[in-house]
């Protein structure tokens, strides 16, 4: 039964990802700052009800296990724990105020879910359902955002969290397109660019999905599949209109590297529904080529607002300029133990003078600069390490190709060169330490029948009811 409820709850907390749902403790504090304000931010989601539950449930689970001596040596041959340790001690060592206490918090939180969700996520048929899920509410994003687009402004979803934007909202993300400003798609995600990164992870569950009943698809009437199809195509043009340049790259190498280990199976596709529709065999491959390069025109045309370099707001590769000198400074004065978490924007007041430009004040967007800046290069080295652990030492170069669930955790690795969200959103920590969880958790073979799955969930089903009556 308890376990039962701890897998539930995991779903309830993957589903309610995306939801920016929240209560702000100190709201009259901030909502005069101009600038970044999410890391000032004392916020509740609707989520944290869940994952507290569940770690106070796993807790309750595993309470014998903990204090096995043959445990509490594994635990303590794993750089997590090391990480962890350092962290709760050198933070008493730093200043310490309020939004210190709830960025230890959001860090500790997230970090001990990663150790839930590895545990649970082990058990084939529970990560199936928690691929499902990432996909499915990434589909239900994907058409929030083109609605948000489509009309230019917020749909009214405040009370899941949207946030207001508009043409004319300042703090808006936006681009120019021959002198006309359009906002960015947005979803119920705090940043455009935080949309994006959830919707590649909810495209690499597809296609995980899509990997392991690829077999069972066969099977699946036509209609059926077909709508698969279209889920994938709305991700993808969700994916788009956040006109986030790092995302849309990554995304362009992960659909890449999957048709071309699935070039086989694409092309015995492609042929057998030419095949269903008579399509002569002369036109096959010029109706191929027509639809190759007709996507490549218009995604260029459609994004070519954001890949132009001398358009309008190329000055925010200036601003990251100034954030990474910014760390680099902290860093050399904090070698060690860093500024303390949550202080890289308090201290880099400091050094450079943003009393003209508020809205400029930010973190730095490189989460490795960010984490050494906070926690110091101990602490960077511990985070590293800790990723090797669990993730490099396990997997091969071909095992990633295979997998693209893997191979979106190196391009998390990868983004996280250019963003900060990872460290300073608490959607953006839940997709990197899921994200983790994911990529860390031993691979399996086994392909299992919807039908099967049907029957565990009747099953369970009657079973919960039998134990609440």
């Amino acid at each position: 039964m308890t376990k039962k409820i701890q897998v539930i709850l995991l779903y309830l907390i993957i589903f309610l990802l995306p939801f920016n749902f929240r209560h702000i403790f100190n709201f009259s504090t901030i909502k005069n700052i101009q600038g970044f304000k999410e890391q000032l931010e004392v916020s509740f989601f609707t989520f944290d009800i869940f994952i507290i539950s569940l770690l106070f449930l796993s807790l309750w689970i595993y309470r014998k296990k903990i204090f096995n001596k043959d445990k509490l040596k594994k635990i303590f041959r794993q750089p997590l724990f090391y990480f962890t340790t350092f962290i709760i001690i050198f933070f008493f060592v730093t200043k310490k105020t309020p939004t210190n206490w709830y960025n230890l918090f959001r860090l500790l939180e997230n970090i001990f879910l990663f150790v839930v969700a590895r545990n649970i996520l082990k058990q084939y048929t529970v990560l199936t359902y928690f691929k499902f899920i990432i996909f499915a509410s990434g589909v239900i994003q994907s058409i929030i955002a083109i609605a948000q687009f489509t009309v230019q402004k917020s749909i009214g979803l405040t009370w899941l969290g949207e946030s207001v934007v508009g043409k004319n909202i300042h703090n808006v993300a936006k681009f120019s397109f021959e002198g006309e400003k359009y906002i960015r798609a947005y979803g119920t995600f705090p940043h455009p660019n935080v949309l994006g990164i959830f919707l590649l992870f909810t495209l690499s569950a597809g296609l995980s999905l899509f990997l392991a009943k690829k077999n069972i698809l066969k099977n699946v009437r036509w209609p059926y599949r077909f709508i698969f199809y279209i889920e994938i195509f709305v991700v993808l043009l969700g994916l788009i209109l956040t006109y986030s340049r790092t995302t849309l790259v990554l995304t362009t190498i992960i659909l890449g590297v999957f048709i071309f280990r699935q070039r086989r199976l694409i092309n015995r596709s492609y042929k057998k529904y030419c095949e269903r529709f008579r399509v002569p065999f002369f036109l096959q491959t010029t109706l191929a080529i027509l639809f190759i390069f007709g996507t490549i025109f218009a995604s260029y045309n459609i994004l070519a607002p954001r890949l132009c370099l001398q358009c309008a707001g190329g000055h925010s590769w200036e601003l990251r300029k100034i954030y990474q000198k910014n760390a680099e400074i902290i860093i050399f004065r904090h070698p060690l133990i860093g500024v303390g978490l949550g202080n890289f924007i308090s201290t880099s007041k400091n050094i450079t003078d943003y009393s003209k430009f508020p809205w400029r004040l930010q973190p730095v967007h490189n989460l490795y600069l960010l984490i050494a800046s906070e926690i110091g290069l101990l602490g960077l080295f511990l985070f590293l390490l800790t990723i090797f652990f669990y993730f490099f030492k396990r997997i091969s170069f071909y095992s990633i190709l295979n997998s693209p669930l893997d191979l979106f955790f190196m391009a998390v690795l990868l983004i996280s060169f250019f963003d900060h969200y990872f460290w300073t959103l608490p959607q953006g920590q839940l997709i990197f330490w899921l994200t983790f969880a994911l990529a860390s958790i031993p691979k399996t073979k086994k392909v299992d029948s919807p039908k099967y799955h049907f029957d565990i969930i009747l099953k369970n089903i009657r079973q919960l009811i039998k134990e609440l009556s």
